[in-house]
């Protein structure tokens, strides 16, 4: 049986993908040797970006403090056991750091210098969009962004990044994100399981932050 020819153009390019989608990163690798000695790691509590604060209605206030609180969950369960990582409560945050009006990464860095830790992480939210709809249809997909950044406490150097910022689309709208997003199923991902994907892909690019 002969196919069509927009079969044929379909399967060429998983075929493209299969090649170059192990070729592709889209986060920077910290090179071994470029790692400075980090044997213990404070965790802040993770923060909405106050840009944009006044414009944002109040139900897209709910839903980025809803976000805030399934990222800490998250960071819980991730550094769960692991005795050279302390996570903060916001209580003890704000004793330990009065002077919340200054740069935040300069409060973090002095937060964790007082604790005596070699570094800090700190992940900021920037949205939090709830889809509209269910798993098989829906009127608006689920939208997240969010970064993070482990800082040296010594140095102030960023040991490590990453950014995720993704409004889910449909499965054959971006073919080089493919296997991605098949690996997630043919469905519309609610925020929560949006925002899991996506820690867990930006996590694993940081080696001090791996399980």
């Amino acid at each position: 049986m002969t196919l069509c020819k927009p079969h044929l153009v379909f399967f060429a390019s998983l075929g493209l993908l299969f090649l170059f989608s192990g070729c592709a990163r889209t986060s920077a690798q910290v090179q071994a040797e470029d790692l400075l000695p980090v044997k213990t790691i404070l965790v802040l509590p993770a923060e909405v970006d106050a840009n944009g604060q006044g414009s944002r209605s109040p139900n897209d206030l709910q839903q980025l403090e809803k976000g805030r609180k399934l990222l800490d969950t998250m960071l819980a369960e991730h550094f769960s056991g692991r005795k050279e990582v302390t996570l903060l409560t916001e209580g003890q945050r704000d004793s330990l750091d009065k002077d919340m009006t200054r740069c935040r990464t300069t409060a973090a860095v002095t937060i964790c210098r007082t604790t005596k830790a070699d570094a800090v992480l700190l992940f900021t939210l920037q949205r939090f969009t709830e889809r509209e709809g269910i798993e098989s249809s829906i009127v608006s997909p689920a939208s997240v962004a969010f970064d993070y950044k482990l800082i040296h406490a010594e140095t102030g150097r960023t040991l490590c990044s990453g950014v995720f910022d993704e409004t889910q689309k449909p499965l054959l709208d971006d073919m080089f994100q493919f296997f991605k997003k098949l690996k997630r199923g043919v469905k519309w991902l609610s925020a929560e399981e949006l925002a899991s994907d996506g820690f867990q892909q930006k996590i694993a690019d940081c080696p001090n932050l791996e399980k």
